[in-house]
């Protein structure tokens, strides 16, 4: 029983402990997955904007940003999903994460970057736009290695 209480207890600790329950890069993409498909620009730029304390923007930057998003929710309709297409890790405090986000007409990219600070993971840089490019041949590049690295390519 004494050890179910102490299980218990560090499990409130973590909980209760922001050291222990620190954001990681995939819970933030995820927490703005989801910004997005509610569908407020406004508050998507706000929250990745809360996420990245070293980019500094102006009212003009923030008001593109919304446009920018505005422009392709209005034109592409609602986020219906999304699909991470590729990671790329510098090392284990630098994280590169490319997303598609599909709509009701077409898809959008979404890619992040991430650091590990001394407090914690920060979103450093993201991009959104319509050209699919980048997580096309970042997705057939991650297929092109899984395949090489198949039983059968080493025959």
């Amino acid at each position: 029983m004494n050890i179910l209480r102490t299980t218990l207890a560090i499990a409130s600790l973590a909980i209760a402990a922001p050291s222990f329950a620190q954001a990681t890069p995939e819970s933030i993409a995820n927490s703005v997955l989801v910004d997005l498909k509610a569908g407020d620009a406004t508050n998507v730029v706000e929250n990745l904007l809360a996420k990245a304390p070293l980019i500094s923007t102006g009212p003009a930057e923030k008001t593109n940003l919304i446009n920018t998003l505005n422009t392709l929710f209005s034109s592409y309709g609602e986020v219906e999903g999304w699909e991470l297409v590729g990671s790329r890790y510098a090392s284990n405090r630098y994280v590169e994460q490319s997303y598609i986000v599909f709509q009701e007409q077409y898809a959008m990219s979404l890619e992040l970057k991430f650091y590990r600070a001394k407090d914690g993971w920060n979103l450093t840089a993201f991009n959104f736009n319509d050209k699919l490019e980048e997580p096309i041949a970042a997705q057939f590049m991650a297929d092109l290695a899984k395949s090489l690295e198949s039983p059968a390519a080493k025959d």
